[in-house]
């Protein structure tokens, strides 16, 4: 280990005396910055263009900590790694955030349930969560029960919202709306599901709205036909 170390140092001082500069903070001064990492929202340009103020720096002197709060600063980037290419380069690995649904429509959540606020919301086939401010856990959290109360069935989430005085309304993909109240949610779900499978899927479209607040059944608002 301490030979490879030798070699090493032996190799970086031969670098830089090719380089023909007297000063150690100019011979491994940061000239080029690599970005790299499956990109899909994060503009790797306006990254690249937040790194140029390294540009000049020493990779001796600048600490990988300050490296990395310039790189999670933009609202996609989730984490990143950090490496020091000697003598000149700086390597920046990025991770992006994954996001899982919309909330309130002029954000996401991510698959970690952080909160990403974009410049401009990309338009994703994702469900929409809706809720008062400083409830995205909850409505997350209720969204993930559902989804799996629902799994052995033909019914995804369009739409789960929290209202302000607690009552929970969920949409499905197929159009029906079900009222939820504000208790027993997963037991309302089920016997909802139960009459779904029994007596509505051929009637979907004849349906306008489902409330499933009766502790016995659940009571259905058809179409009118004109």
């Amino acid at each position: 280990m301490r030979i490879a170390a030798l070699i090493g140092a032996l190799v970086l001082i031969l670098v830089a005396t090719f380089q023909g500069n007297n000063s150690p903070e100019n011979w491994f001064s940061i000239r080029s910055i690599n970005i790299k990492g499956d990109l899909k929202f994060a503009s790797r340009a306006e990254l690249q263009k937040d790194y140029q103020s390294l540009i000049g720096q020493s990779l001796l002197t600048t600490s990988l900590v300050s490296i990395k709060s310039i790189a999670v600063s933009p609202q996609w980037v989730e984490s990143v790694e950090v490496r020091k290419v000697w003598p000149n380069t700086l390597q920046v690995l990025v991770r992006e955030y994954k996001p899982l649904a919309y909330w309130n429509d002029r954000q996401l959540i991510s698959t970690g349930a952080a909160i990403i606020s974009p410049q401009s919301v990309p338009i994703l086939p994702l469900p929409k969560l809706y809720g008062p401010e400083d409830t995205s856990d909850q409505v997350l959290g209720q969204f993930g029960l559902i989804s799996q109360v629902l799994s052995s069935t033909s019914l995804r989430i369009e739409k789960l919202q929290l209202e302000l005085r607690g009552a929970w309304i969920v949409t499905f993909s197929n159009g029906v709306m079900v009222k939820l109240g504000r208790e027993d949610i997963l037991e309302r779900l089920q016997r909802f599901i139960a009459v779904y499978k029994s007596d509505l899927s051929g009637r979907i479209d004849q349906i306008s709205s489902i409330d499933a607040r009766y502790p016995h059944g659940v009571a259905v608002a058809w179409k009118k036909i004109k």
